[in-house]
């Protein structure tokens, strides 16, 4: 603070944006973690309603991926934003350890946080295009639960503007490198040329299915999809696949080597024991390759430890793409000079929106009978030094902010509301034309 009040003014006039993105993602929290604290449609609809309701927010979204668990969050006061990561944490994981793992950016850092997230520039894949139909579904599933508000509702919106803007406008995005491409390029590394051998999948969705493709333009012979749902029916007519029943693995071992999986199955597909079936139906000397891309996870960990069995998860699967994105690289910072710009024209508007004048007006008005009063003060006490004089500018300041405080935020929560403005015009001796002009 400074002698003229500059300081506390711009601090409290400064719209600190009621904004934070918090969870943990692949950066810090091992796939063991995340798959514990990944939620399903229904999950992420009752943690948004319960989140807002007891945080005392006035906005969530919750993207829920392999790769990550995040809220986005939207509230009138900053304190509630800040107890926010802990509520997060109390509701979808009470374990004390993975508290070192959340993440929790504010304000227009969180803007840009989701922004990189919506633009697949924060993803294991550089580029990936699958984020932003989850961040899509996710915007979705907030709107059904009702825990969307205006200031929320833009962010999403512009998020994913821009996102379509990176993957237009720069190279981000081509040359495509996802999971299924990395678990063919993996399993001819491990298995040699895949001409000959069979493989089977476990899963229907995206994933598996561009690892069938993929196989089956190798040579992979047979290809056997596994019954889970009307997605494996038309997945195994589209690649000339057998499609069969889980049980029946075993007595088919000896026609594949490779088991790709891929499902949104919460709990565990693959057993260990299933594992073991399948490996005693098979030569010792031969090989068994698990390529798990599921999270929560569709294998059994201790699969692993069966003879003749090699089980690598999508971690493992990741530090391959790493080596594969060189690339994408070169495009990065055009990416990121898009979205940079984009999170900075956001904010500004957030900033200005309806109160925004109105609150100028409030801090200005307060800001004369501060200065007044300080100057009356002052010419009764002629003995203050510099120092004094400055220690009481420094403590109206305070006051003045420390009052303000609760109508700025009744304004921010209201922006919205001519009616509940004009009640605050009215009680502060405000005429329209001043928050007008403040501006």
């Amino acid at each position: 603070m400074v002698v003229g009040g500059r300081i506390w003014r711009a601090d409290i006039l400064e719209l600190r944006l009621p904004f934070l993105a918090t969870g943990l993602s692949h950066h810090l929290a091992p796939l063991p973690v995340r798959e514990q604290l990944h939620l399903d449609d229904h999950q992420v609809s009752e943690a948004l309603r319960a989140i807002v309701t007891h945080a005392g927010l006035s906005g969530a979204v919750c993207l829920s991926t392999c790769n990550r668990t995040e809220f986005y969050l939207t509230t009138a006061d900053q304190r509630d934003s800040k107890l926010a990561t802990s509520r997060f944490f109390h509701y979808v994981g009470r374990t004390p350890e993975f508290a070192n793992l959340v993440f929790s950016h504010p304000e227009e850092q969180g803007l840009l946080h989701l922004f990189r997230v919506a633009s697949g520039l924060d993803s294991m894949i550089l580029g990936e295009s699958q984020v932003l139909a989850q961040f899509k579904r996710a915007h979705r599933l907030a709107q059904d639960a009702g825990t969307l508000d205006g200031e929320l509702d833009l962010i999403m919106r512009r998020a994913v503007e821009t996102a379509k803007l990176v993957r237009s406008t720069t190279g981000i995005s081509r040359q495509a490198v996802g999971f299924g491409q990395v678990a063919v390029q993996v399993a001819a590394e491990r298995l040699g040329p895949l001409s000959g051998v069979g493989a089977v999948i476990l899963g229907g969705g995206s994933v598996g299915g561009a690892a069938a493709r993929l196989l089956k333009r190798a040579g992979t012979d047979p290809i056997l999809v596994v019954r889970r749902g009307p997605r494996a029916a038309a997945l195994a007519g589209s690649v000339s696949a057998q499609l069969v029943e889980a049980e029946e693995l075993p007595a088919l071992a000896g026609h594949f080597q490779l088991i790709v999986c891929s499902t949104t199955s919460e709990s565990r597909v693959l057993l260990r024991s299933q594992v073991e079936e399948i490996r005693k139906q098979q030569p010792s000397s031969s090989q068994l390759l698990l390529l798990d891309l599921a999270v929560p996870r569709d294998v059994e960990p201790e699969s692993s430890l069966v003879a003749g069995v090699e089980l690598l998860d999508i971690d493992h699967l990741g530090e391959v793409i790493a080596r594969n994105i060189g690339s994408r690289e070169g495009h990065r910072g055009r990416a990121e000079q898009v979205v940079a710009s984009a999170v900075a024209q956001l904010a500004t508007e957030l900033r200005g929106r309806e109160a925004g004048p109105l609150i100028a007006a409030l801090v200005d008005r307060a800001e004369v009978v501060r200065k007044g009063e300080l100057k009356r003060t002052i010419s009764r006490m002629p003995h203050l030094d510099a120092k004094e004089r400055q220690q009481l500018e420094m403590l109206t300041q305070s006051i003045a902010a420390k009052l303000m405080h609760q109508p700025i935020n009744f304004l921010r929560q209201h922006a919205a509301d001519p009616a509940r403005r004009r009640v605050v015009e009215e009680a502060f001796g405000l005429e329209p034309s001043e928050a007008s002009e403040a501006d």
